[in-house]
């Protein structure tokens, strides 16, 4: 039996069984925490217990450094901060996103969950090489000629190609006509092109609209970050993302990590257990009615 099968066939079981706690391995489980130490572990990695939150741009970039992902938009079943949660009241802190990527301090993208994610330079190579990795291509004009980019996508890519980086809404208006039909296929054309790593905003045309101004991913990409890209190996990326997330969130189900990035069962669980066999990640059990198997950021465990 492969051990790839194997794998998945734990797995299985393990959810199987999740109603019963004596299945779960001592070996693995003989730290036990509550949900409450977990919510803590965020309260303080997140900077949102008794702090007055982040002011300017500087302290932005520095945040995200250290967590490396945070979401723009609430969703609670997502253990990641949010933008407006750690912002100071008088904070501009809307603008952070399209600022903190002009001057590439992060990447503004539809990573976690296909949700708009501001991500850590630091972590942008590892999503790249999982998209790379995954049978996605860099350059647009091999993703359309495969058939994995839309007509309407890859007609703004090329505007983009020849004009360089152009107002979102000079865009539409030369690609589309008006109505609101055509203004939803844009705007969706956007989302997919955002969400294959196609195109990026580099900077505001208008701040009291927050009109963006557009360009193509890879004139943006520092050459360093794309060249580590294409060197990481997908099983390398993967760990790197999972032990990230993790270290993040302090603790999580195990299945949540394949859901949240859309990674197969076997990846996830390959990338889970590597980490767990090296220390970097521990598995855990959660005080609950319905214990299914948890892993933890050693961070989260240290006294």
């Amino acid at each position: 039996m492969c051990g790839s099968f194997r794998v998945l066939l734990r797995r299985i079981w393990y959810i199987s069984q999740e109603g019963t706690p004596s299945v779960m391995s001592e070996k693995h489980m003989s730290t036990t925490l509550s949900k409450k130490d977990i919510l803590d572990y965020r309260r303080r990695t997140w900077h949102t217990q008794g702090s007055k939150g982040l002011r300017t741009l500087d302290e932005a970039a520095e945040f995200l450094d250290v967590v490396g992902m945070c979401l723009l938009f609430a969703c609670e079943d997502i253990p990641l901060p949010k933008v407006y949660a750690v912002a100071a009241d008088e904070a501009d802190w809307w603008a952070w996103k399209d600022l903190l990527q002009q001057h590439k301090r992060a990447y503004n993208g539809r990573i976690v969950r296909h949700k708009a994610t501001l991500v850590s330079m630091n972590l942008l190579p590892a999503f790249f090489a999982l998209y790379l990795t995954g049978g996605g291509h860099a350059m647009y004009e091999e993703e359309y000629y495969w058939g994995k980019l839309g007509w309407l996508a890859n007609e703004i890519a090329q505007y983009l190609d020849r004009n360089g980086p152009t107002p979102a809404g000079v865009l539409r208006r030369a690609l589309v006509a008006p109505g609101k039909e055509n203004t939803r296929r844009f705007h969706s054309a956007l989302f997919e092109l955002q969400s294959k790593f196609k195109i990026v905003s580099v900077g505001i045309e208008d701040k009291s609209w927050g009109v963006r101004v557009l360009d193509l991913f890879m004139n943006w990409l520092p050459g360093r970050l794309e060249g580590a890209a294409e060197s990481m190996p997908r099983e390398e990326a993967l760990q790197y993302v999972a032990s990230a997330f993790v270290e993040t969130a302090g603790a999580i189900p195990e299945a949540m990590l394949a859901r949240m990035f859309g990674w197969s069962v076997v990846e996830s669980a390959h990338a889970i257990d590597s980490l767990v066999s090296r220390g970097e990640l521990n598995r855990i059990r959660l005080r609950s009615k319905m214990p299914a198997p948890w892993i933890a950021s050693p961070k989260l465990l240290r006294p």
